[in-house]
């Protein structure tokens, strides 16, 4: 009976004990239980910061300070505190070294925009701190700065504003003191760079009056410059190919008539005469400027001739194409004369005679050809044909051929009739923005039907001009 009783006694104390210990558990549990809070109070309490490869002894002390007159409402009695708003500046310094904070200075503060203050506090967004709080069992977030720190020696920058000091208010010549030294203990080299550096020294007492009179001269020189348009005028002249209009909306445009030819001596060219020709030599007679045979001009200028008389001269169109081309065989006889220009003074009129033109056309005629093509000799009243003005007289004729030909010209015939290389005539064509192509000819001979293959150049829009190579560093 005794055991039995025992036994039952201690189930009897388990089960009673049972249920405490639960509610120890659940009271523990709640007494270990952590809270979060978010602290939006304006003051700045506890900081972060950011050292490159540094750190600082543990004892050092900051300070925080902010610039007072980011405050709104501040006055020396009543000074506010920092704010996350306001420029800031986190200083420490040991004895042998100093802290300083450099990314919350100008630019930081709300008065400036949002990207400057990004910008001039280095990263974007905020930081926030956690601190626990171990009485109440809770977290508080805060939002907290962080702040870029410099570290500097405080020796090294007491000395070096004493050197500073001192050698402003005493007159101590730093630069004499060196040379002194290199004097005495330098090598030769050292010797000689101090001389050469005594030797370009410039004195700069009487400078003033040399700037005045500096001044002057480019006020003077200024005053005699040329404008805009002499400065157009003279590039136009010392060009060797015509201008052309890249934005034009038709190929007659890219290259127009009236900057090719003046129109006062077009009209000055007498060609109804020419429409009288029964045939082709008939019409290479009248033309006695021109100089046979000619394989590509006089063969064209009778098709138009042609086409003129069929419209008993009524198409405005055709005459003027049929004047065109007596102006190009007048620059075609002036480019084999012109030679003769430079041999006395009264060369004008020698290549004018030579040409064989009208008297109604001669002066006018070689007194445009020798201010358009020709240049004055220095310290002579003759003219010359130097190397850009035949480059320049044989563009024009190529650009009046295509529009003689209605933008669509062969090179073959037209290196032959001017006496060059088709290569030279090709890369002309090329550098007036044409391209070209190849065009099927088709013919009758003695052997029957035969087809040929052409190379013909064309002005098309938009225009082509040859791509400048890059050439590349010399070889060593």
């Amino acid at each position: 009976m005794p055991s039995e009783s025992s036994a039952s006694k201690r189930r009897a104390s388990k089960e009673v004990g049972s249920e405490p210990t639960s509610k120890r558990k659940a009271s523990s549990s709640s007494k270990d239980a952590v809270t979060l809070q978010a602290d939006d109070t304006e003051p700045i309490g506890p900081v972060l910061v950011s050292l490159s490869d540094f750190c600082p002894d543990k004892r050092t002390k900051f300070h925080l300070y902010r610039a007072s007159n980011d405050g709104n409402d501040e006055t020396p009695h009543a000074p506010q505190s920092a704010t996350l708003n306001d420029r800031l500046l986190l200083a420490g310094d040991t004895n042998v070294m100093q802290y300083n904070s450099s990314n919350w200075g100008w630019g930081a503060s709300a008065q400036t925009t949002p990207e400057l203050r990004r910008e001039t506090r280095g990263y974007s967004g905020n930081y926030v701190l956690g601190v626990y709080d171990k009485k109440t069992k809770q977290v508080t977030l805060r939002t907290v700065p962080l702040f870029t720190m410099n570290r500097s020696v405080k020796a090294l920058s007491q000395l070096s504003a004493m050197a500073t000091e001192t050698g402003t208010n005493d007159g101590f010549d730093y630069t004499k003191a060196r040379r002194d030294l290199g004097e005495a203990f330098g090598n030769k080299k050292q010797k000689q760079a101090a001389r050469n550096m005594d030797r370009m020294k410039v004195n700069t007492e009487n400078m003033d009056s040399i700037l005045e009179h500096v001044a002057s001269g480019i006020d003077e020189s200024a005053a005699t410059l040329p404008s805009e348009k002499e400065l157009a005028a003279a590039l136009s002249a010392s060009r060797a190919l015509p201008q052309a209009h890249v934005d034009a909306g038709e190929p007659a445009d890219v290259y127009p008539m009236d900057e090719l030819v003046p129109a006062t001596v077009l009209k000055a060219l007498h060609t109804r005469h020419l429409l009288k020709c029964t045939s082709q030599a008939d019409l290479g007679k009248s033309l006695r400027s021109l100089s046979l045979p000619s394989p590509w001009l006089l063969p064209r200028m009778w098709q138009l001739v042609q086409t003129a008389q069929n419209d008993a001269g009524s198409s405005s169109k055709a005459m003027e194409l049929v004047r065109l081309g007596y102006y190009i065989s007048i620059l075609l006889a002036f480019r084999k004369q012109a030679r003769g220009l430079g041999k006395s003074d009264d060369g004008a009129s020698h290549v004018a005679q030579k040409m064989r033109l009208p008297d109604h056309e001669k002066d006018i005629v070689i007194e445009h050809l020798t201010s358009q093509f020709a240049e004055q000799a220095r310290s002579s009243q003759r003219h010359v044909l130097t190397a850009t003005g035949e480059t320049r007289l044989l563009a024009h004729i190529l650009v009046l051929g295509l529009h003689l030909e209605e933008f669509n010209i062969a090179p073959q015939p037209v290196a032959q009739e001017l006496a060059v290389p088709v290569q030279r005539v090709n890369e002309m064509f090329k550098s007036l923005g044409c391209s070209s192509s190849q065009a099927t000819q088709h013919g009758v001979d003695e052997e029957g039907v035969t087809t040929t293959q052409e190379r013909r150049w064309r002005l098309r829009l938009p225009l082509s001009f040859p791509s400048q190579r890059k050439r590349g560093p010399p070889r060593r």
